[in-house]
């Protein structure tokens, strides 16, 4: 059996019935499919009719389905939020249409809703799989997978962007012992992908759960302990918090549960996703250290390095020997030979041109109302640094070291991964002058986040994968969470070196900090005493996940480069250069 030429899902929405069959009984049973799947519904009702009910069908019913090679099945994305759902479990066996090999998709064990189910894949095109469902032993409908490479989700894939998550919630103060005890208990297991099941989710790259104590502000208010979920995940907002009460499992009741107003058991998915969504609070600066690098391209890209690296290793001393030429071309006849990797012949796909087109329109934007406010500024700003420093000449650092159980208690939560997490918390100066400037600060912050530090370097730091900042209790404090590789001390000391200006600028705004000048001299620059405030501020973080816990910044653009020098024209010392990242 071979596979018939040209078999796209463009050409298969236009067969009939028996066509779609005799390409089935003529097609081999292919290369069983790795992760995201496109899915099409063939009807065979001609072309017109049948685009029409495909495009519904994955509109508002059934997007597709994600293949777990590691655990031998599959869950269906399904509603218009591609919540994952419905397991199969997949395997070889002889088909049902012509006793010959499939790949069998199997709910009879998984499925209480799909029990009489079962489908039947073979491949017809590479990265294009044809598929036929039985309900029962009846035949009643034909569909189609494609793989992310493939002609047919080439065109019709974007790329992902990736947003901040950040659920808030305040905690009742006779409920907070529960709640810390369930995070303590937790990381006593080293397991925030157990007790959420991010890794069930779609395109969570890291995600944690943190309590923020309750304090008191400079007028005596105080401030209620809060939960607070954060997760750095692609896009859209909607999908995802469907996806989080969809999979959580009892996890997300066990902390949000003690929080006024929560669903209680028994109520719909819908009523948990309104809450969280009310619930939801707005980051006011937000890093990505490659805009657009979805979690589904970091983990296609990893595949295709380990695939490579595997046959160069059967090589062995062949390849030491031999022209980097040859061995490229042997690499890439090697990956065009492999169904699962027919997606690393072309790069990532771009971002949809409606968000090029809001970026563009906010890049020149933000100048261009400065520039029209240019004369207030100009009048306000020198008032502004004599008001910034007759206060910073009243500035009052801390005198406070992290005691002993406190660095415990954050010892406990690190170093379990080649990243971690940091969370922090602290009280902005009181005042509304420094609101004020922190405000526009973060403001700043951001813009510059978005549009030109956004390409692996956090003005010079390379090793943060996302970072936010944002403003809790009516501005009266601020919370800074980050992913980063590498130790605390590794972390600090790159930030104190390379950036210590930027620290001052945003953290100078903050009760107790080393004391500034001029908001962006001295205070970071006083290395020790920057290290006892980050240490007195930072939150256990106790329930942390990454999809991703063994790959570093480096790894990921490594990654990237040798998807992207895969195919192209390169030259002898490009070829050479190329070769070296393995």
């Amino acid at each position: 059996m071979s596979r018939a030429k040209g078999a796209d899902v463009a050409r298969l929405i236009t067969l009939s019935r028996p066509a779609l069959d005799e390409l089935f009984r003529t097609s081999p049973p292919g290369e069983v499919p790795v992760g995201d799947e496109r899915g099409t519904v063939l009807v065979a009702r001609g072309a017109a009719l049948s685009t029409v009910v495909a495009r519904l069908v994955r509109l508002i019913a059934w997007k597709g389905k994600v293949f777990d090679a590691d655990r031998g099945e599959l869950r269906n994305k399904v509603t218009p939020f591609g919540v994952r759902a419905i397991r199969a479990k997949v395997y070889r066996g002889a088909s049902r249409l012509d006793g010959g090999e499939c790949t069998v998709l199997d709910y009879s064990r998984t499925s209480a809703l799909a029990h009489w189910i079962r489908d039947e894949i073979r491949e017809v095109a590479p990265g294009v799989h044809l598929g036929i469902v039985y309900w029962g032993r009846r035949k009643i409908l034909n569909f189609a997978l494609s793989s992310p490479g493939s002609p047919a989700s080439a065109s019709s894939r974007r790329a992902s962007q990736q947003i901040a998550v950040t659920v808030r919630a305040t905690v009742p103060p006779d409920r907070v012992a529960e709640v810390q005890e369930v995070l303590a208990e937790a990381n006593r297991r080293h397991a925030g992908g157990e007790f959420i099941h991010f890794a069930e989710m779609a395109g969570v790259h890291f995600a944690r759960l943190v309590l923020v104590p309750e304090e008191t502000d400079h007028t005596g208010q105080t401030m209620p302990a809060s939960i607070v979920y954060m997760s750095e995940a692609d896009a859209p907002l909607d999908a995802h918090l469907a996806d989080l009460v969809a999979k959580a499992g009892s996890g997300l009741g066990k902390v949000f549960g003690h929080c006024r107003n929560y669903p209680p058991d028994g109520a719909p998915d819908a009523a948990r996703v309104a809450w969280l969504r009310a619930h939801c609070v707005s980051s006011d600066a937000f890093y990505v250290n490659t805009v657009g690098r979805s979690l589904h391209q970091i983990q296609q890209e990893a595949r295709l390095r380990e695939a490579i690296q595997e046959f160069l290793d059967r090589r062995g001393a062949e390849q030491a020997t031999a022209d980097p030429a040859e061995v490229r071309a042997a690499i890439q006849r090697y990956v065009a030979g492999r169904p699962d990797l027919a997606w690393a012949r072309s790069g990532p796909t771009p971002p949809a041109l409606r968000w090029q087109i809001r970026e563009a329109v906010h890049l020149a934007g933000v100048p261009l109302i400065a520039l029209a406010l240019l004369p207030v500024i100009l009048i306000a700003l020198p008032v502004w640094a004599v008001v910034l420093r007759w206060r910073e000449r009243g500035d009052v650092p801390s005198q406070e070291h992290p005691s002993r159980d406190h660095v415990a208690r954050l010892a406990a939560c690190e170093d379990f991964a080649t990243q971690n997490p940091f969370t922090a918390v602290g009280l902005v100066k009181s005042g509304r002058f420094r609101r004020a400037t922190l405000t526009g600060v973060l403001f700043a912050v951001d813009y510059g986040v978005r549009h030109f530090f956004n390409r692996g370097s956090l003005a010079g730091v390379k090793t943060i994968h996302f970072a936010r900042w944002l403003f809790l209790d009516d501005k009266r404090r601020v919370i800074f969470a980050s992913n980063y590789d590498g130790s605390l001390e590794s972390y600090m000391d790159d930030f104190i070196d390379k950036v210590a200006w930027g620290l001052n600028a945003v953290f100078s705004n903050g009760h107790g900090y080393p004391r500034t000048r001029w908001l962006l001299w001295d205070g970071a620059e006083d290395e020790l005493a920057f290290k006892h405030y980050l240490r007195c501020h930072q939150l256990p973080t106790q329930v942390w996940y990454s999809a991703y816990d063994a790959l570093t910044t480096r790894n990921l653009e490594t990654n990237a480069s040798i998807r992207a020098g895969l195919f192209a024209e390169l030259g002898p010392a490009e070829t050479r250069a190329w070769l070296a990242l393995f």
